[in-house]
């Protein structure tokens, strides 16, 4: 039985207001993604090739979620070999961009806030994933995202939901 104080703080460890970026422009996903991807890279999160990885892992499995607040997607890679040092980044955008639905991939979910997971290992990604999925069910989290105006605030939201 695992913890769920202890996977909290895992969660916690991966985020840094320095990576959640507000009213981000975008003009599609590959913008965006290039946009998110160039600052973990720049900070020395990941390597070169991350970018190109996450952008493959989209286009095979797709990460929008059609959430009742605010719409959200989880990008991340399957190879984590490009990654240095785990984390999180968030941006919230300042107009939707579309990333097709998880699952099928039919349909277009107009994100406004995605979460770039950059992941070592494959428990971590899990962990994030279950955690960013499960805070995306609670309405309260999800209106909490969308009222949150800095990263501070949306760092906060996140952490205050996912031990709740």
């Amino acid at each position: 039985m695992v913890d769920e104080s202890s996977v909290a703080l895992d969660i916690d460890r991966f985020l840094d207001e320095g990576l959640v970026f507000c009213d981000l422009k975008a003009a599609d996903q590959t913008e965006l993604l290039t946009l998110m991807c160039a600052e973990a890279q720049r900070r020395g999160l990941v390597m070169e090739g991350y970018l190109e990885a996450v952008l493959d892992r989209e286009k095979q499995y797709p990460t929008g979620l059609e959430t009742k607040v605010i719409k959200v997607a989880v990008p991340h890679a399957m190879d984590k070999s490009k990654v240095i040092r785990p984390a999180i980044v968030v941006a919230k955008l300042n107009s939707p961009v579309n990333f097709k639905e998880m699952g099928e991939g039919l349909v277009d979910v107009p994100a406004e806030m995605v979460f770039l997971l950059a992941m070592t290992g494959p428990k971590d990604q899990l962990t994030a994933l279950q955690k960013l999925v499960g805070l995306f069910t609670k309405d309260a989290a999800l209106i909490a995202l969308k009222e949150a105006a800095t990263p501070t605030a949306i760092v906060q939201a996140i952490k205050d939901h996912l031990d709740g």
